[in-house]
């Protein structure tokens, strides 16, 4: 799922795509924009475009799409979206999966409770980046069926967009699939690491990013990147980049992925 201003599909989204499109025979590029013709299409075959009205962010893409396919097809569907930079291979993400007797799971879980929630209960797989099996699949029919999609799709207000999106969908989503006696698991637990490193932050993907980088998590986040610190004004670099520096793919040129994405933003 891929949002921009551009027509252009930028670097680490083509990049993320193409390492994606190595587990699995499918590829849909879901985006707001008629991007232009490029090589990365057309010597990508597994991979599609569908683009839609941006409506709903994430959740409005993924809904979208899945009224478009047969899902008694598939034995596995991901929902990933762009909001993250790749920096290394997903090998040791899919091997860890392929050993989980689950029926949905994700990168980063989180027991977050938003003041705004609906829910009794918070805990949540982070919906950058889901997977999910035969089981899952079955149910999200009847999920799509609990979600008052006109409510999101109509609501021009962006804060209480974002917080409808995170309730309905973001928790929403992970709350009902458990209920249904469904199992999930995560790469990384986010309690064990806040415990780790004695951090009382919510969002690991924020508060730990530098943590996470050293344990082998392979995204970072984009508003991390797109942030400029004082150091910037000093010419200096932001410890991210040293640790991208170092524990980045070697193959992939990530310095030019992310010099592309802070011009364009």
């Amino acid at each position: 799922m891929h949002y921009s201003k551009h027509e252009q599909i930028p670097k680490y989204v083509s990049l993320y795509i193409r390492e994606l499109s190595k587990f699995f025979t499918e590829m849909i590029l879901v985006s707001n924009h008629q991007t232009k013709p490029t090589d990365f299409l057309s010597e990508n075959q597994n991979v599609s475009t569908i683009f839609v009205k941006n409506e709903g962010y994430d959740f409005g893409m993924f809904y979208k799409v899945f009224k478009q396919i047969n899902p008694s097809e598939y034995h596995q569907i991901a929902c990933i979206n762009d909001s993250n930079i790749l920096f290394n291979s997903l090998s040791k993400i899919f091997r860890w999966s392929s050993v989980q007797y689950v029926d949905f799971w994700g990168l980063i879980d989180s027991n977050e409770a938003p003041w705004f929630s609906s829910h009794p209960d918070n805990y949540h797989l982070q919906s950058h980046f889901l997977v999910f099996n035969e089981n899952a699949i079955k149910c999200l029919p009847a999920y799509f069926d609990t979600v008052d999609t006109n409510a999101i799709f109509s609501e021009k207000d962006p804060k209480k967009l974002r917080r409808l999106v995170i309730d309905q969908w973001e928790i929403g989503l992970s709350q009902f699939l458990l209920n249904q006696g469904l199992k999930s698991a995560s790469f990384c637990n986010s309690e064990t690491l806040l415990s780790q490193y004695n951090c009382k932050g919510k969002n690991i993907t924020h508060s730990l990013h530098k943590e996470l980088i050293k344990e082998g998590y392979p995204l970072l986040k984009k508003k991390i990147v797109l942030k400029k610190s004082w150091r910037s004004w000093f010419g200096l670099k932001e410890p991210w980049e040293n640790l991208i520096g170092e524990y980045s793919s070697g193959e992939w040129n990530i310095p030019s992925n992310i010099h592309e994405l802070r011009s364009n933003s």
